[in-house]
Order: structure tokens, then sequence, then C-alpha cells
């Protein structure tokens, strides 16, 4: 069976990661940008980590409370003993876990994930392999439009125009259909007379 690619709304959700090395470092920088409250829990700390702002690090031992009142946990020790503890207690109270380097531990895997302001895009292998969602991130990168954050903003902005002046829901997919492939194909944003254009053919 495969992971399906939900994407969920971070922002201050309470998450845990149990290491603060190399790797939970990474999973830091992966995650930070999307706004969760991150707590960092580990015996000894990569001094990264704790440079990095808005989270919170406590460098003790790990104790099976600090997954209380946690949305996430990802477990990124060197110790398969206590990843695999963690990773027992969470599915047991049905909490998303992510075992670093352990597939089969893991109900939450991390994709290769391109963002350019609100356009997220996540590839996966299911962990396969980790190095080719990699080479295919960056293929998918060199093709998107320099100017992407400015042509989804135009996008989202006339969807209410082509709500109010074309009734028919799959005309009104056409043409949204229509203008999102031509800024594509471009690489620019029409200008209003363009668009009002574009807006009259799809109503007649």
């Amino acid at each position: 069976m495969g992971y399906f690619p939900f994407f969920v709304e971070l922002k201050d959700t309470p998450g845990l990661i149990v290491g603060a090395g190399r790797v939970g470092l990474h999973k830091i920088k992966k995650l930070i940008d999307y706004g969760p409250q991150l707590t960092v829990v580990a015996k000894e700390f990569d001094s990264r980590v704790k440079e990095i702002q808005g989270i919170v690090c406590e460098q003790r031992e790990f104790t099976d409370s600090d997954i209380e009142g946690k949305s996430f946990v990802i477990a990124a020790t060197q110790d398969e003993q206590l990843n695999a503890h963690i990773y027992k207690l969470c599915s047991e109270r049905h909490i998303p876990v992510n075992v670093v380097d352990d597939k089969d531990k893991c109900s939450f895997i991390f994709p290769s994930v391109i963002r350019k302001g609100n356009l997220n895009i996540g590839i996966s292998s299911g962990g396969a392999s980790p190095a080719m969602t990699m080479l295919l991130a960056d293929r998918i990168t060199d093709i998107i439009p320099d100017n992407i954050e400015g042509i989804l903003d135009y996008l989202e902005e006339i969807r209410p125009k082509a709500k109010e002046l074309i009734e028919d829901d799959a005309r009104r997919s056409r043409f949204l259909a229509y203008m999102a492939g031509l800024t594509l194909k471009e690489n620019r944003v029409p200008d209003e007379e363009e668009t009002k254009h574009c807006l009259e053919k799809y109503c007649k």
C-alpha cells in the first residue's frame, strides 16, 4: 500500500522531534517555515539546532509523557530501541509518527518538497529511493515559471470574477484551465484588457 499525499496545515500545530543531531536538524529545517510549534528533546544538541528561532529545546532524556498533546512525532535518534519505543507509544495513541530511516515504523513520511510562494509540490517514492525523488524534484523545479508566485496570485484573483460572470460550471472550468495554460505557456500575467476579452469569450 502506498502513502496518500495529504497536504496538512501545520501552522501552530504542536509537534515533537526526539533527537537533535544532523538528521533532526534536517527535519526541523523542512518543517520550520510552515509554522508548527516544535519541541525538540535530546540528550545532546547540534549547536545549529539551538540557533533556530521559534522552537523549544529541552536537553534531557525522552520521557513517555513527551508525546502527550502532540499532533505528530518524529523519532530521529541513533538509538533504535528508543525509536521503536516511541513508534509503539505513538501507534497506541494514534499519533502520526515518523521514525527516521525505518519505513516500516512510519505512519507518515517526508516527501521531497518544491515550494515557491503558494505552490507546494511533494514527491515521494514511498521510501524506495529518496535520491530519485530529489532528482525528479530538480527536474520539475527547472520547468516552473520564474514568475509562478505572481501567476498564482493572478489566477486566484480572477476566480471570483469568473464565478460571477460565467454561470455554467463546465464553461467556467474551461476558462480557468485556459487562463492557467496561457500563463504557464507564456510565463506572464495577462493585463486587464486581455483578461476581460477572454472572459467575454467564455460568457457567450
